[in-house]
Protein backbone atom coordinates (compact mmCIF):
# COMPACT_ATOMS: atom_id res chain seq x y z
CA UNK A 1 0.00 0.00 0.00
CA UNK A 2 3.03 1.61 1.10
CA UNK A 3 2.32 4.36 3.10
CA UNK A 4 -1.09 5.16 4.90
CA UNK A 5 0.14 8.12 5.74
CA UNK A 6 -1.74 8.97 9.27
CA UNK A 7 2.04 8.24 10.96
CA UNK A 8 3.89 10.43 8.41
CA UNK A 9 1.62 13.09 8.16
CA UNK A 10 2.79 14.30 11.47
CA UNK A 11 6.17 14.84 9.69
CA UNK A 12 4.61 16.72 7.05
CA UNK A 13 3.29 19.41 9.80
CA UNK A 14 6.52 19.88 11.69
CA UNK A 15 7.10 22.64 8.52
CA UNK A 16 3.51 23.80 8.69
CA UNK A 17 4.20 27.57 7.95
CA UNK A 18 2.41 30.96 8.49
CA UNK A 19 4.52 33.98 6.73
CA UNK A 20 7.44 31.80 6.14
CA UNK A 21 7.48 30.84 10.12
CA UNK A 22 7.17 27.63 11.29
CA UNK A 23 4.22 27.11 14.35
CA UNK A 24 5.74 26.73 17.23
CA UNK A 25 4.85 26.81 21.17
CA UNK A 26 6.35 26.55 24.10
CA UNK A 27 7.78 23.08 23.73
CA UNK A 28 8.74 23.80 20.40
CA UNK A 29 6.56 22.53 17.08
CA UNK A 30 3.12 22.53 17.44
CA UNK A 31 1.91 19.48 15.88
CA UNK A 32 -1.84 19.83 17.90
CA UNK A 33 -2.13 23.37 16.06
CA UNK A 34 -1.10 22.26 12.25
CA UNK A 35 -3.51 18.98 12.98
CA UNK A 36 -6.02 21.08 13.83
CA UNK A 37 -5.98 23.11 10.75
CA UNK A 38 -6.17 19.98 8.54
CA UNK A 39 -8.53 18.37 10.60
CA UNK A 40 -11.25 21.20 10.26
CA UNK A 41 -10.79 21.11 6.35
CA UNK A 42 -13.52 19.09 4.63
CA UNK A 43 -10.99 17.02 2.02
CA UNK A 44 -12.40 14.50 -0.52
CA UNK A 45 -12.42 11.05 0.55
CA UNK A 46 -11.76 7.83 -1.24
CA UNK A 47 -15.28 5.84 -0.41
CA UNK A 48 -16.38 4.55 -4.35
CA UNK A 49 -14.50 3.29 -7.27
CA UNK A 50 -13.47 5.85 -10.12
CA UNK A 51 -12.33 5.69 -13.25
CA UNK A 52 -8.51 6.40 -13.10
CA UNK A 53 -6.85 8.94 -16.19
CA UNK A 54 -3.96 9.15 -17.58
CA UNK A 55 -1.63 11.21 -17.44
CA UNK A 56 -3.65 13.29 -15.32
CA UNK A 57 -3.23 10.63 -12.05
CA UNK A 58 0.18 10.81 -12.12
CA UNK A 59 -0.20 14.53 -10.61
CA UNK A 60 -1.34 15.99 -8.13
CA UNK A 61 -4.90 15.82 -6.61
CA UNK A 62 -5.15 18.63 -3.70
CA UNK A 63 -8.31 18.09 -3.01
CA UNK A 64 -7.05 15.18 -0.76
CA UNK A 65 -4.95 15.65 2.22
CA UNK A 66 -1.98 13.15 1.28
CA UNK A 67 -0.58 11.73 -1.67
CA UNK A 68 2.41 10.00 -2.54
CA UNK A 69 4.66 8.90 -5.52
CA UNK A 70 6.87 6.41 -4.41
CA UNK A 71 9.72 4.40 -5.82
CA UNK A 72 12.10 1.24 -4.82
CA UNK A 73 14.23 -1.01 -6.74
CA UNK A 74 17.10 -3.95 -6.29
CA UNK A 75 20.15 -2.67 -9.12
CA UNK A 76 23.49 -4.93 -9.87
CA UNK A 77 26.78 -3.50 -11.36
CA UNK A 78 28.50 -6.00 -14.33
CA UNK A 79 30.50 -7.36 -11.76
CA UNK A 80 27.44 -8.47 -9.76
CA UNK A 81 27.72 -6.18 -6.80
CA UNK A 82 24.57 -5.35 -5.41
CA UNK A 83 22.49 -2.20 -4.24
CA UNK A 84 19.06 -1.44 -3.06
CA UNK A 85 17.32 2.48 -3.31
CA UNK A 86 14.27 4.05 -2.02
CA UNK A 87 12.97 7.20 -3.38
CA UNK A 88 9.68 8.53 -2.26
CA UNK A 89 8.00 12.28 -2.38
CA UNK A 90 5.16 12.86 -0.33
CA UNK A 91 2.74 15.82 -0.34
CA UNK A 92 0.38 17.01 2.27
CA UNK A 93 -2.12 19.78 2.40
CA UNK A 94 -2.67 22.13 5.52
CA UNK A 95 -6.27 23.43 4.33
CA UNK A 96 -8.25 21.69 1.29
CA UNK A 97 -8.05 25.63 -0.22
CA UNK A 98 -5.37 28.07 -0.75
CA UNK A 99 -5.34 31.68 0.86
CA UNK A 100 -5.73 34.76 -1.22
CA UNK A 101 -2.25 36.23 0.22
CA UNK A 102 0.33 38.19 -2.97
CA UNK A 103 3.07 36.66 -2.12
CA UNK A 104 5.57 34.28 -3.97
CA UNK A 105 5.98 32.11 -0.67
CA UNK A 106 1.99 31.72 0.01
CA UNK A 107 1.11 28.08 -0.17
CA UNK A 108 -0.84 25.33 1.15
CA UNK A 109 0.70 22.62 0.46
CA UNK A 110 4.36 20.57 2.39
CA UNK A 111 6.04 18.25 0.55
CA UNK A 112 8.67 15.67 2.50
CA UNK A 113 11.12 13.41 0.47
CA UNK A 114 13.11 10.10 1.44
CA UNK A 115 15.97 8.88 -0.06
CA UNK A 116 17.86 5.51 0.63
CA UNK A 117 20.68 3.84 -1.09
CA UNK A 118 21.44 0.19 0.71
CA UNK A 119 25.47 -0.94 -0.52
CA UNK A 120 24.99 -4.85 0.06
CA UNK A 121 28.27 -5.98 -0.25
CA UNK A 122 29.88 -2.74 1.76
CA UNK A 123 27.01 -3.35 4.76
CA UNK A 124 25.97 0.47 4.76
CA UNK A 125 22.95 2.27 4.60
CA UNK A 126 22.78 5.63 3.80
CA UNK A 127 19.42 7.15 3.92
CA UNK A 128 18.37 11.38 4.06
CA UNK A 129 15.19 13.69 4.01
CA UNK A 130 14.15 17.06 2.94
CA UNK A 131 11.51 19.32 3.66
CA UNK A 132 9.72 22.30 2.02
CA UNK A 133 6.32 24.36 1.37
CA UNK A 134 5.27 24.15 -2.62
CA UNK A 135 5.34 28.17 -2.78
CA UNK A 136 8.05 29.96 -4.65
CA UNK A 137 8.71 26.52 -7.18
CA UNK A 138 10.88 25.05 -4.31
CA UNK A 139 8.35 21.59 -4.46
CA UNK A 140 5.36 20.71 -6.72
CA UNK A 141 3.72 18.27 -9.23
CA UNK A 142 2.29 18.20 -12.16
CA UNK A 143 1.20 15.88 -14.58
CA UNK A 144 1.81 16.87 -18.63
CA UNK A 145 5.18 16.64 -18.81
CA UNK A 146 4.95 14.79 -15.82
CA UNK A 147 7.33 15.84 -12.79
CA UNK A 148 7.24 15.71 -9.12
CA UNK A 149 10.58 17.39 -7.68
CA UNK A 150 11.43 18.99 -3.59
CA UNK A 151 14.56 21.13 -4.97
CA UNK A 152 16.91 19.12 -6.54
CA UNK A 153 15.60 15.61 -5.46
CA UNK A 154 13.13 15.37 -8.84
CA UNK A 155 11.35 12.78 -11.06
CA UNK A 156 11.06 13.74 -14.63
CA UNK A 157 9.56 12.84 -17.88
CA UNK A 158 12.52 13.02 -20.11
CA UNK A 159 10.85 11.25 -23.15
CA UNK A 160 7.72 11.88 -25.33
CA UNK A 161 6.34 8.48 -25.18
CA UNK A 162 4.93 6.50 -22.49
CA UNK A 163 5.26 2.50 -21.50
CA UNK A 164 1.57 1.37 -20.75
CA UNK A 165 0.55 4.81 -19.83
CA UNK A 166 3.36 5.56 -17.51
CA UNK A 167 6.01 8.09 -19.12
CA UNK A 168 9.53 7.52 -19.61
CA UNK A 169 11.32 9.47 -16.65
CA UNK A 170 14.19 10.10 -14.58
CA UNK A 171 14.80 10.02 -11.13
CA UNK A 172 17.31 12.23 -9.19
CA UNK A 173 18.56 12.50 -5.73
CA UNK A 174 21.55 13.77 -3.48
CA UNK A 175 23.24 13.75 -0.07
CA UNK A 176 26.03 14.58 1.01
CA UNK A 177 27.97 10.85 0.78
CA UNK A 178 24.93 9.03 -1.91
CA UNK A 179 23.74 10.13 -4.92
CA UNK A 180 21.58 8.71 -7.44
CA UNK A 181 20.62 9.25 -11.21
CA UNK A 182 18.24 6.95 -13.09
CA UNK A 183 16.33 6.33 -16.34
CA UNK A 184 12.68 3.99 -15.82
CA UNK A 185 10.17 2.55 -18.58
CA UNK A 186 7.73 0.03 -16.87
CA UNK A 187 7.64 -3.28 -19.02
CA UNK A 188 4.37 -4.31 -17.86
CA UNK A 189 1.27 -2.38 -17.17
CA UNK A 190 -0.50 -0.80 -14.41
CA UNK A 191 -1.75 -2.71 -11.73
CA UNK A 192 -4.72 -1.17 -9.96
CA UNK A 193 -4.79 -2.48 -5.94
CA UNK A 194 -7.70 -3.43 -4.07
CA UNK A 195 -11.28 -3.01 -5.57
CA UNK A 196 -9.89 -1.38 -9.05
CA UNK A 197 -7.90 0.79 -7.26
CA UNK A 198 -10.14 1.62 -4.39
CA UNK A 199 -7.94 0.17 -1.56
CA UNK A 200 -10.08 -0.18 1.29
CA UNK A 201 -7.45 0.24 5.00
CA UNK A 202 -9.61 0.43 7.45
CA UNK A 203 -13.69 -0.31 8.96
CA UNK A 204 -15.15 3.19 8.21
CA UNK A 205 -16.17 4.50 5.26
CA UNK A 206 -13.44 6.60 3.49
CA UNK A 207 -10.53 4.62 5.33
CA UNK A 208 -9.14 4.10 1.96
CA UNK A 209 -6.72 5.31 -0.70
CA UNK A 210 -6.88 5.38 -4.50
CA UNK A 211 -3.79 3.15 -5.39
CA UNK A 212 -2.04 1.60 -8.32
CA UNK A 213 1.34 0.14 -8.82
CA UNK A 214 3.74 -0.53 -11.53
CA UNK A 215 5.34 -3.61 -10.56
CA UNK A 216 8.05 -3.89 -13.00
CA UNK A 217 10.22 -0.77 -14.76
CA UNK A 218 13.42 -1.53 -16.25
CA UNK A 219 16.12 1.04 -14.52
CA UNK A 220 19.59 1.80 -15.17
CA UNK A 221 22.09 4.49 -14.73
CA UNK A 222 24.47 5.42 -11.63
CA UNK A 223 24.58 5.20 -8.26
CA UNK A 224 27.55 7.29 -6.04
CA UNK A 225 28.59 6.35 -2.48
CA UNK A 226 31.39 8.22 -0.70
CA UNK A 227 32.27 9.71 -4.22
CA UNK A 228 32.76 6.21 -5.60
CA UNK A 229 30.78 6.01 -8.69
CA UNK A 230 28.68 2.36 -9.86
CA UNK A 231 26.80 1.74 -13.12
CA UNK A 232 24.11 -0.25 -12.37
CA UNK A 233 20.78 -1.61 -13.95
CA UNK A 234 17.94 -4.23 -12.66
CA UNK A 235 14.49 -3.71 -12.00
CA UNK A 236 11.83 -0.99 -9.66
CA UNK A 237 8.87 -0.99 -8.65
CA UNK A 238 6.08 2.10 -8.70
CA UNK A 239 3.27 3.09 -6.26
CA UNK A 240 0.81 5.62 -6.22
CA UNK A 241 -1.43 6.43 -3.89
CA UNK A 242 -3.37 9.24 -2.63
CA UNK A 243 -5.94 9.65 0.48
CA UNK A 244 -7.20 11.39 3.19
CA UNK A 245 -8.22 9.64 5.95
CA UNK A 246 -5.67 7.85 9.11
CA UNK A 247 -5.49 4.93 10.03
CA UNK A 248 -8.84 3.14 12.02
CA UNK A 249 -8.17 3.68 15.95
CA UNK A 250 -7.41 -0.30 16.72
CA UNK A 251 -4.46 0.16 13.88
CA UNK A 252 -1.23 0.42 14.83
CA UNK A 253 0.77 0.29 11.80
CA UNK A 254 1.82 -1.79 8.44
CA UNK A 255 4.31 -4.12 6.84
CA UNK A 256 4.26 -3.88 3.33
CA UNK A 257 6.41 -6.88 0.86
CA UNK A 258 6.61 -5.66 -2.84
CA UNK A 259 8.86 -8.61 -4.41
CA UNK A 260 9.90 -9.33 -8.02
CA UNK A 261 10.61 -13.04 -9.18
CA UNK A 262 13.08 -14.25 -11.53
CA UNK A 263 10.18 -15.54 -13.09
CA UNK A 264 9.08 -12.03 -14.53
CA UNK A 265 6.00 -12.25 -11.35
CA UNK A 266 5.59 -10.20 -8.82
CA UNK A 267 3.68 -10.17 -5.05
CA UNK A 268 2.81 -7.03 -3.15
CA UNK A 269 1.24 -7.37 0.24
CA UNK A 270 0.31 -5.27 2.79
CA UNK A 271 -0.37 -6.57 6.30
CA UNK A 272 -2.32 -3.85 8.53
CA UNK A 273 -1.42 -5.13 11.90
CA UNK A 274 -4.36 -4.16 15.17
CA UNK A 275 -3.10 -2.74 18.09
CA UNK A 276 -2.90 -6.10 19.68
CA UNK A 277 -0.56 -6.86 16.87
CA UNK A 278 -2.54 -9.38 15.06
CA UNK A 279 -3.20 -8.96 11.29
CA UNK A 280 -6.27 -6.94 10.14
CA UNK A 281 -9.10 -8.26 7.75
CA UNK A 282 -8.26 -5.22 5.60
CA UNK A 283 -4.83 -6.80 4.72
CA UNK A 284 -4.16 -7.07 1.24
CA UNK A 285 -2.10 -7.55 -2.11
CA UNK A 286 -2.10 -8.75 -5.78
CA UNK A 287 -0.07 -11.46 -7.81
CA UNK A 288 1.02 -10.48 -10.82
CA UNK A 289 1.27 -12.70 -13.67
CA UNK A 290 4.43 -12.83 -16.49
CA UNK A 291 1.84 -11.22 -18.43
CA UNK A 292 0.89 -8.26 -16.41
CA UNK A 293 -2.48 -9.69 -14.95
CA UNK A 294 -2.95 -9.86 -11.68
CA UNK A 295 -5.38 -11.29 -9.01
CA UNK A 296 -6.15 -9.92 -5.83
CA UNK A 297 -4.74 -11.22 -2.40
CA UNK A 298 -6.73 -11.63 0.62
CA UNK A 299 -5.82 -12.39 4.12
CA UNK A 300 -6.79 -15.63 4.13
CA UNK A 301 -4.26 -16.60 1.26
CA UNK A 302 -1.28 -15.63 3.04
CA UNK A 303 0.70 -17.34 6.01
CA UNK A 304 2.91 -14.81 7.11
CA UNK A 305 5.71 -16.27 9.33
CA UNK A 306 8.18 -14.08 11.18
CA UNK A 307 11.64 -16.07 11.47
CA UNK A 308 14.11 -13.92 12.89
CA UNK A 309 14.04 -10.04 14.84
CA UNK A 310 16.34 -7.36 14.82
CA UNK A 311 16.33 -4.71 17.65
CA UNK A 312 17.37 -1.25 16.26
CA UNK A 313 19.97 0.97 18.15
CA UNK A 314 17.11 2.71 20.26
CA UNK A 315 15.26 -0.02 21.43
CA UNK A 316 12.75 -1.28 19.23
CA UNK A 317 12.23 -5.05 18.29
CA UNK A 318 11.45 -5.09 14.18
CA UNK A 319 10.88 -8.63 12.25
CA UNK A 320 14.05 -8.99 10.55
CA UNK A 321 13.09 -12.43 8.07
CA UNK A 322 10.18 -14.48 6.75
CA UNK A 323 8.60 -17.41 5.01
CA UNK A 324 5.91 -16.03 3.34
CA UNK A 325 3.53 -18.76 1.90
CA UNK A 326 0.19 -18.67 -0.81
CA UNK A 327 -0.74 -22.21 -0.14
CA UNK A 328 -3.19 -22.09 -3.03
CA UNK A 329 -0.73 -21.33 -5.70
CA UNK A 330 1.89 -23.09 -4.12
CA UNK A 331 4.51 -20.40 -3.41
CA UNK A 332 6.62 -20.43 -0.39
CA UNK A 333 9.13 -17.56 0.24
CA UNK A 334 12.16 -17.08 2.35
CA UNK A 335 12.60 -13.38 2.42
CA UNK A 336 15.72 -12.05 3.96
CA UNK A 337 16.66 -8.63 4.88
CA UNK A 338 19.85 -7.69 2.29
CA UNK A 339 21.52 -6.19 5.60
CA UNK A 340 19.77 -6.13 8.76
CA UNK A 341 20.12 -2.31 9.53
CA UNK A 342 17.86 -0.04 7.02
CA UNK A 343 16.30 1.79 9.48
CA UNK A 344 14.88 5.24 8.07
CA UNK A 345 16.38 7.84 10.85
CA UNK A 346 14.03 10.53 9.85
CA UNK A 347 11.19 12.52 11.24
CA UNK A 348 9.24 9.64 11.83
CA UNK A 349 11.17 5.76 12.03
CA UNK A 350 10.57 3.34 10.12
CA UNK A 351 12.19 0.57 8.88
CA UNK A 352 12.73 0.13 5.13
CA UNK A 353 15.01 -1.91 2.86
CA UNK A 354 15.91 -4.43 0.04
CA UNK A 355 15.24 -8.00 1.51
CA UNK A 356 16.80 -11.47 -0.64
CA UNK A 357 14.01 -13.84 -1.95
CA UNK A 358 14.28 -17.73 -2.24
CA UNK A 359 11.30 -19.44 -3.39
CA UNK A 360 9.29 -22.44 -3.73
CA UNK A 361 7.63 -22.41 -6.16
CA UNK A 362 4.88 -25.11 -7.60
CA UNK A 363 8.25 -27.23 -6.94
CA UNK A 364 10.52 -25.31 -8.51
CA UNK A 365 13.51 -23.28 -6.95
CA UNK A 366 12.78 -19.07 -7.98
CA UNK A 367 15.05 -16.48 -6.52
CA UNK A 368 13.85 -12.98 -6.43
CA UNK A 369 14.76 -9.79 -4.70
CA UNK A 370 12.18 -7.07 -3.16
CA UNK A 371 11.72 -4.33 -0.70
CA UNK A 372 9.65 -4.21 2.77
CA UNK A 373 8.56 -1.64 4.87
CA UNK A 374 7.86 -2.04 8.55
CA UNK A 375 5.88 0.78 10.53
CA UNK A 376 4.41 1.11 14.04
CA UNK A 377 7.01 -0.57 16.09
Amino acid sequence: MKKFLSVLLLAFVFIACEDNKVITDESGLSLSKAMSDVESEDFTKAIERRKFIFPDDHGPHPDFRTEWWYFTGNLTTDNNRKFGYQFTIFRTALTKEKSERNSDWNSNQIYMAHFAVTDIEGNKFYFDEKFSREGNNLAGAQANPFKVWLEDWQIVQTEDRSAFDLPVMSLKAKSEKAEIEFKLESVKPIVLQGDEGLSQKGKQSGDASYYYSFTRLKTEGKIILDGKEFSVKGFSWMDREWSTSALSEDQAGWDWFALQLNDNTEIMYYQMRKNNGTPDVFSRGAYVNKDGTSQLIKKEDVVLTVKDNWQSPTGEQYPSGWRFQIPEKEIDLTLTPAIKNQMMEVAVRYWEGSVKIEETKSGAIILGRGYVELTGY
